[in-house]
């Protein structure tokens, strides 16, 4: 009989815990951006916040479910993790995670965010989408990617954004493509880690359609273009700041930061490329996407977060 405190470490295992730090950044990205003041905020930008952490929760959930067989080789932790919950006990979570996440999408329709709704709703889809079969988008070559940079990196802060302002102007626009460019340029260097694995089990991704040299190319290029665009992005809300204030200059303090981390990210992706054998390479650099994600995301976080003080 398994005890409770293990089925709850096998829950945050399937949840993916320790990756779901550096999400955190997605939904409030777009919140804090929006936001002239830090008043802006409301119970809305909760209700969006916690919709968020429950459909990235529930995405993790259901591709480990679906995932157990191929995990049984490559990822036993999560292999365990589903088999110590037991497959029942998945669907019944997978299916309160839904009704709960409808819920939410069903308030924010009704009281007005109509678009927000429909953007956590394809969302939603496509977190079934690209792990459930019969579609299992995630093994279907070049559509692989799409649930990815869509789904997970460019309508929550899309979605934060549209809870808070009602128009769009041109400093969100390109950081919000930057910011779903950067994080699918360093998710790609874990597309090409994977390799062998997902080929053995009939999983298509681009570093099959592409190669895995093509592959991390296009990983360094999204990196450089995305955090170009970031960069620009946040600069662009910077200067729209009329007040000199101690919250405008540590906002700079981040935006050069970002800069800094953005560049040292770059120069590890690029190192990825160099040596002679890839899928070694991509292999022993992908144990950095962690602190990839965690150095670019949070510095441009902070620097929203002292924009709107």
């Amino acid at each position: 009989m398994i005890d409770l405190s293990t089925k709850f470490k096998s829950f945050l295992t399937i949840s993916r815990a320790k990756i779901q730090i550096a999400t955190l950044a997605h939904p409030t990205l777009g919140l804090f951006l929006a936001c002239s003041t830090i008043t802006d905020l409301d119970l809305f930008a909760l209700v969006y916040f916690v919709l968020y952490m429950l459909q990235i929760t529930f995405a993790c959930n259901i591709n480990c479910y679906f995932d157990y067989e191929i995990d049984q080789k490559y990822k036993t932790s999560l292999a365990q993790a589903v088999e110590n919950l037991g497959k029942r006990t998945v669907r019944f979570i997978l299916l309160i995670e839904g009704i709960v996440i409808g819920a939410l999408i069903g308030v924010l329709i009704i009281y007005g965010f109509i678009i927000v709704g429909v953007i956590a709703s394809l969302g939603f889809i496509f977190a079934i989408i690209y792990s459930a079969t019969p579609l299992r988008v995630k093994k279907r070559g070049l559509l692989s990617a799409i649930p990815v940079i869509f789904g997970l990196y460019l309508f929550p802060v899309l979605g934060g954004w549209l809870i808070i302002a009602n128009t769009f102007t041109i400093f969100i626009i390109i950081f919000m493509v930057g910011y779903a460019l950067i994080n699918e340029g360093i998710t790609l260097v874990n597309t090409a880690e994977d390799y062998d694995e997902d080929l053995s089990e009939n999983v298509k991704t681009w570093a099959h359609y592409f190669g895995i040299k093509t592959t991390l190319r296009l990983a360094f290029f999204f990196t450089l273009i995305g955090g170009i665009s970031c960069i620009i992005g946040l600069f662009l809300k910077l200067i729209q700041s009329y007040i000199l204030t101690w919250s405008f200059f540590v906002a700079c303090g981040f935006l050069i930061l970002t800069i800094l981390t953005v560049s040292i990210t770059l120069k590890d992706i690029y190192k990825v490329g160099l040596e002679p054998d890839l899928k070694q390479s991509a292999k022993k650099h992908a144990k950095k996407l962690p602190k990839w994600f965690i150095i670019t995301r949070y510095p441009m976080l902070f620097t929203a977060i002292f924009l709107m003080l």
